[in-house]
């Protein structure tokens, strides 16, 4: 049974929508003085999407809680910003797992079936020393699984018995999250979503996420522009710490430490330095390899690096530090780490 806290903790499920429509308000209501407060919580919840974050849930006061998510998600559909879109999806998708990985197993089945239509069971079946926590159906699993790119992901890697998909509890909150990013990302695409406008009285609150969606972009940008050499994630450092030492790399090792220079600025020619020391060096294949991935030839794509899980799964994963804990991708490392070193220099500067 899922309780008033829990719809706070998941206020994307059908069940926190009907609560919400019991009130009777319009977004109209909201934006009166009276509901300030709902107001407030929403734009919280957005900056921390803008800003790679992610709201702490306010357990004292659940109805706010969940009156606030259909505000925050109409201001972050009415910033017209598919950059923003994709911070706040990921930034509830995250929100989600990190509730999901603690939650009572009963009401994991419950998440799944109010949100997302999902028929999970509870198990305890146990194979080759791996105990599985819940069962899913295989369409169920196939909505969201193909968008994980590692081979732990693939039906034919799964553990699969009468149509059904074995999984962990850490995989299912996995899955569930992802679920609902995907599901914030699409509804962009809706008509109602296209024509919807923010009340006139909360234009001003929308204005000032618009530019702090603005600043957060261009400072992004900017770490971006500025190579930081203690941003790199471990898995890179020790990849280039192998190239120095003249070792050969796999295709997955050479591929990712090239896509990953490529990403965060570096040019062709300094990249290609990085492997003048390895003994089979061509410098022509070298370069036209370089150029394909940076998108200068060929396809005219310039290709990312893979995700920390695809790394993982080929060995490349060194061992995670503080900063791993909250990434899921190289790039993603690099970001956080390099904007928290120029916040740190800004500072000092200032001072």
């Amino acid at each position: 049974m899922l309780t008033i806290e829990d719809l706070a903790k998941y206020p994307f499920l059908r069940k926190a929508s009907s609560f919400v429509e019991s009130y009777g308000l319009t977004f109209q209501d909201l934006a009166s003085d009276e509901y300030d407060y709902v107001v407030q919580r929403a734009v919280e919840r957005v900056r921390r999407g803008i800003e790679g974050r992610w709201a702490e849930l306010n357990v004292v006061d659940p109805e706010t809680e969940i009156l606030a998510y259909p505000l925050a998600l109409a201001f972050v559909y009415g910033l017209r910003s598919g950059w923003v879109v994709r911070r706040f999806a990921n930034s509830e998708q995250k929100r989600c797992f990190e509730l999901l990985k603690s939650e009572e197993k009963e009401k994991i089945a419950e998440v799944g079936k109010d949100g997302f239509d999902w028929d999970l069971e509870g198990t305890e079946l146990m194979v080759s020393g791996a105990l599985f926590d819940f069962s899913l159906p295989v369409e169920n699993y196939l909505e969201v699984a193909p968008s994980f790119h590692s081979p732990d992901w693939k039906l034919v890697n799964r553990h699969v018995i009468g149509g059904r998909v074995y999984l962990k509890q850490v995989e299912v909150a996995r899955l569930l999250s992802e679920a609902l990013k995907l599901k914030i990302l699409r509804k962009v695409e809706e008509e109602d979503i296209k024509k919807f406008q923010i009340p006139e009285k909360l234009l001003s609150k929308l204005e000032g996420l618009e530019k702090l969606m603005k600043e957060t972009k261009k400072y992004d940008e900017d770490v971006m522009a500025e190579f930081v050499e203690e941003a790199k994630p471990p898995c890179i450092v020790a990849l280039l710490k192998d190239l120095a030492a003249g070792k050969s790399l796999s295709h997955m090792a050479r591929f990712a430490v090239t896509t990953f220079l490529i990403n965060i600025g570096e040019s062709v020619e300094n990249v290609l330095k990085y492997f003048t020391s390895v003994a089979d060096f061509d410098e022509g294949k070298a370069r036209y390899q370089v150029e394909h991935i940076a998108g200068l030839i060929g396809s005219k794509t310039k290709y990312l690096p893979p995700k920390c899980d695809v790394l993982r799964s080929f060995g490349l994963c060194v061992g995670e530090d503080a900063y791993c804990k909250r990434v899921r991708h190289p790039l993603q490392y690099y970001k956080m780490k390099a904007r928290e070193i120029k916040r740190k220099r800004d500072g000092r500067r200032s001072e």
